[in-house]
C-alpha cells in the first residue's frame, strides 16, 4: 500500500494517535509537524496524551532528528505528559528515536512503552486521557 505521506495523525479526546512509516525527508518532518500541531491545538491548554506508533517507520536521515527534537521540546512546553510509544523491532530505530526524545522532560511526565495498540489505549485510559 502505497501512502501519499509517511504518517497519520488522529486526535481522539485529548490522545493524539501519530503512526509514522517508511522514510522521512524534510519535506515530510515539517509537513508532520505542521500538521501535528494544528490539530493538536483544542487539547494544548490542558494536559495531554500521545501514542506514536513507529513500528514501521524506517531509518531517515540525520537532519530530520533536529526538527523533530524540537518539535518535542514544542509538546512538552503545551502540557503533552504521557506518551505511549510502540518500537519497531530494530535496534538501530530504536536508538533514532531515543535520540529524537532525550531530552529534559517535564515535571510528571509519563513514558511508556507497549506492544501493541490495544495496551497503548488502555494505558492512556487508565490515566484518564480517553473514555
Amino acid at each position: 500500500m502505497k501512502h501519499s505521506k509517511p504518517f497519520s495523525l488522529e486526535l481522539t479526546d485529548r490522545v493524539l494517535r501519530v503512526t509514522a512509516f517508511g522514510v522521512w525527508t524534510m519535506v515530510d518532518a515539517r509537513e508532520y509537524v505542521h500538521q501535528m500541531r494544528l490539530l493538536v491545538q483544542p487539547v494544548i491548554n490542558s494536559d495531554w496524551g500521545c501514542i506514536l506508533d513507529a513500528r514501521l517507520w524506517k531509518m531517515s536521515p540525520a537532519e530530520v532528528f533536529s526538527l523533530l527534537r524540537d518539535n518535542t521540546l514544542w509538546c512538552y512546553q503545551r502540557n503533552l505528559m504521557y506518551a505511549v510509544t510502540l518500537l519497531p523491532d530494530d535496534k538501530m530505530l530504536q536508538w533514532q528515536f531515543i535520540k529524537t526524545t532525550e531530552m529534559e522532560k517535564p515535571e510528571g511526565f509519563v513514558s511508556r512503552l507497549a506492544e501493541d495498540d490495544l495496551a497503548a489505549y488502555a494505558l492512556l485510559r487508565a490515566a484518564g486521557y480517553m473514555n
